[in-house]
C-alpha cells in the first residue's frame, strides 16, 4: 500500500543524510490519510495527503492573502502566478478560509519511486526559499525557523533534557555548530530567567 511505503520513506533515515528523504521525520496522523511531518532540519511542517490515485505533499507557507489590501494581493498573486510558470513539480495555491499560500505537488502513486519522491521534497525546499525571496520576506522567514527551533528546545526542557541532550539534538538534528548551540542554549536561558519561570 503506497501509505505504508510513503510514510516508511520518511520515518526512516539518519539525521546526516544529504537527501531529504532520507531524515527520520516525525510524522503524526491528523485525520484519515492525512498526516503532518516535520524534521528540525527542515524550515516547515509538510502535509502528506492521499487522495484517490495520488500522493499530495502540501506545505503552508502562513502567508494569508486574504487581508492584504488590493494592491498587495495582486502584486502576490502575479508573483505566484509567475513561480508556477518557472519551476518544475511543484505549484503555489491558495488554501483555507484565509487564502493561504501553500506549496503543493501531487504525484501519482501508480508510478511513485523513492527517488521522484526526494525530489518532490527537494522541490519544496527550493520553492519555499525562492517564494520567500521573491516576495521580500527571506528575514522574517528565518526568524520563523528560529522561533521554531526554540520552541523545541522549550519543549525539552520542559520534558526534563539536560543541556547536553539540547546542545547533541540541535548539532546532530538541526546541523547548527556546538557553538552556535551553546550560544542559542544560552539566549533560551537568559530569556526563561528574565520571564521567570526556573526551568534551569
Amino acid at each position: 500500500m503506497i501509505e505504508d511505503t510513503v510514510l516508511g520513506w520518511l520515518r526512516a533515515g539518519r539525521d546526516d543524510a544529504e537527501d531529504p528523504v532520507d531524515l527520520p521525520w516525525s510524522v503524526k496522523e491528523v485525520g484519515k490519510g492525512q498526516y503532518v511531518a516535520e524534521h528540525p532540519k527542515v524550515p516547515f511542517l509538510l502535509n502528506v495527503l492521499f487522495p484517490d490515485g495520488f500522493v499530495r505533499l502540501a506545505v503552508p507557507s502562513g502567508i494569508e492573502t486574504i487581508a492584504m489590501n488590493l494592491e498587495e494581493r495582486v502584486k502576490t498573486y502575479h508573483a505566484l502566478l509567475v513561480l508556477n510558470e518557472r519551476l518544475n513539480l511543484i505549484k503555489f495555491t491558495l488554501s483555507g478560509v484565509n487564502d493561504e499560500v501553500t506549496l503543493r505537488v501531487d504525484l501519482d502513486e501508480k508510478t511513485l519511486g523513492k527517488d521522484e519522491f526526494n525530489d518532490a521534497l527537494t522541490a519544496l525546499l527550493v520553492g519555499m526559499g525562492v517564494l520567500m525571496d521573491t516576495l521580500g520576506l527571506s528575514e522574517q522567514f528565518n526568524e520563523a525557523i528560529f522561533e521554531r527551533i526554540a520552541l523545541m528546545v522549550l519543549e525539552r526542557i520542559k520534558k526534563g533534557a539536560s543541556e547536553e541532550e539540547i546542545v547533541k539534538f540541535l548539532t546532530q538534528k538541526v546541523g547548527m555548530k556546538p557553538e552556535e548551540a551553546e550560544a542559542l542554549l544560552n539566549e533560551i536561558k537568559k530569556s526563561m530567567k528574565e520571564e521567570d519561570r526556573g526551568y534551569f
